[in-house]
């Protein structure tokens, strides 16, 4: 049987992550690839997996946490480069495990307030519209946000 891709290579790819929030804070890990920043835990859903089941894989695989989704609170849709792009955020709930980073991909995992996710570079403003999201109340829907990283860019974000 053919080994599971560690990195999607189709033309689609579903990316998940996590906003496990502690009181008025958000879990943010730094990476250690890409801009090496601050951002939400996750990655991509496997072709044998649930989106569900992603999320919960990636933030035991990153954080150490063992999480239970609870609702979905983002959608981005993203065209680039003949790639479609779909990445999901849920809100999570830390049922146990121990907050540590896997030494691998993620150097640090640390809480973050808004107004601390606001002041730093190194935090990508995706992630933090979708905490400030999270903390502005419950929706029963999603709507179209006019978020837009580049005005010419194929992209979508429903909150």
């Amino acid at each position: 049987m053919d080994k599971e891709p560690e990195y999607p290579t189709g033309p689609f790819t579903i990316g998940v992550s996590g906003v496990a929030v502690d009181q008025n804070k958000v879990l943010l890990v730094r990476i250690m690839y890409g801009h090496r920043g601050w951002m939400l835990p996750g990655g991509y859903a496997k072709s044998n997996e649930t989106i569900g089941e992603a999320i919960k894989r990636e933030m035991l695989e990153e954080t150490g946490l063992i999480v239970e989704p609870l609702e979905l609170v983002s959608v981005r849709s993203r065209v680039r480069d003949r790639r479609n792009d779909i990445y999901v955020t849920f809100k999570v709930k830390v049922l146990g495990g121990e907050l540590r980073p896997d030494g691998k991909e993620i150097a640090e995992a640390k809480y973050f307030t808004v107004a601390e996710m606001e002041n730093r570079e190194d935090v990508p403003k995706l992630n933090l519209e979708i905490a400030r999201h999270v903390f502005d109340g419950e929706k029963s829907h999603f709507t179209l946000s006019g978020y837009r990283p580049a005005p010419d860019e194929m992209y979508e974000l429903w909150l």
